[in-house]
């Protein structure tokens, strides 16, 4: 009940308060409660040479007190207003003590209006973004650093990679031109082995073609062979009977005389020749080996 009659009370005073020109007169530093400050009173300074406003009221032990409202700031040489916040009720001062010769800096305690304070706060928000988007950065250069040492690993192993394929590559390269020479020699040995291939099977037909000859000689009875032998004589003689050289003496015969004996007598060799061969046989000059 007690504190309920308090509640009642309290209201109904706060509520006078209101509505009379008393105010809870407060100091910024600790909101702590002076007393009721009854009325404001403009006072003549003589040291600054114009007036200055007071609050004047009672303090709670019942005391009177009388401080200004305002302060003589020596570094601006301007008077500054104290009043923090002003109401129906109450009334802040930012004078920490009621000395009115104590204006040294550490006796008051400001507010910021309420233009101040959004500035300040919009400039706090500000500085706090920056430095939300200063870490993101950050977060996002050593995500870059380390994708770059990544990278560079990366980079460093290919590099030895395509190093060792250049060395294979060399290797491999030394090996073909080796091998060409190989091949290259090959080559003119197989030619070689072709030649006297050639040669052998030249050789070969050569025998073959003489061979039918032979076997028909080795064949014939030894008469047969004395009248072939008679009959090529006598052709023999028919044939320089027709040149003119059956007749021609050596004794005088002269140089140019017996070398126009000997071309006719190769002409001649070569027509019997050929009129002894049958028409498969090619022509030779020498007869064929073992006739």
């Amino acid at each position: 009940m007690r504190r309920e009659r308090l509640l009642v009370t309290s209201k109904n005073i706060l509520n006078e308060l209101r509505k009379s020109p008393f105010k809870i007169f407060i100091r910024a530093k600790n909101w702590e409660p002076v007393g009721v400050m009854t009325k404001k009173e403009h006072k003549y300074d003589p040291s600054w040479g114009q007036m200055r406003l007071w609050a004047i009221g009672m303090t709670l032990d019942g005391q009177k007190f009388e401080e200004p409202l305002d302060r003589k700031n020596r570094r601006t040489g301007e008077l500054e207003d104290l009043i923090q916040m002003e109401t129906d009720l109450i009334c802040i001062t930012a004078r920490n003590n009621s000395d009115p010769n104590d204006d040294n800096d550490d006796n008051f305690q400001y507010f910021l209006n309420p233009h101040q304070a959004n500035r300040l706060k919009d400039a706090v928000d500000r500085i706090k973004e920056r430095e939300r988007i200063i870490h993101d950065l950050q977060k996002k250069i050593e995500e870059t650093e380390r994708s770059r040492d990544y990278y560079q690993r990366e980079a460093e192993s290919y590099g030895s990679e395509i190093r060792n394929l250049k060395a294979r590559l060399s290797t491999l390269s030394e090996k073909l031109s080796l091998a060409e020479q190989q091949a290259e020699h090959y080559r003119t040995l197989l030619k070689k082995e072709q030649i006297i291939t050639l040669e052998e099977e030249g050789a070969m037909d050569e025998k073959m073609s003489g061979a039918r000859k032979r076997g028909e000689f080795q064949a014939k009875d030894s008469a047969d062979i004395i009248m072939e032998a008679a009959k090529r004589q006598k052709e023999a003689q028919r044939h320089l009977s027709n040149i003119g050289l059956s007749s021609m003496s050596p004794e005088y015969a002269t140089k140019g005389d017996l070398k126009e004996m000997e071309q006719k007598i190769m002409t001649a060799i070569e027509m019997i020749i050929k009129k002894t061969q049958t028409p498969s046989q090619s022509p030779q000059r020498y007869p064929p080996q073992g006739e």
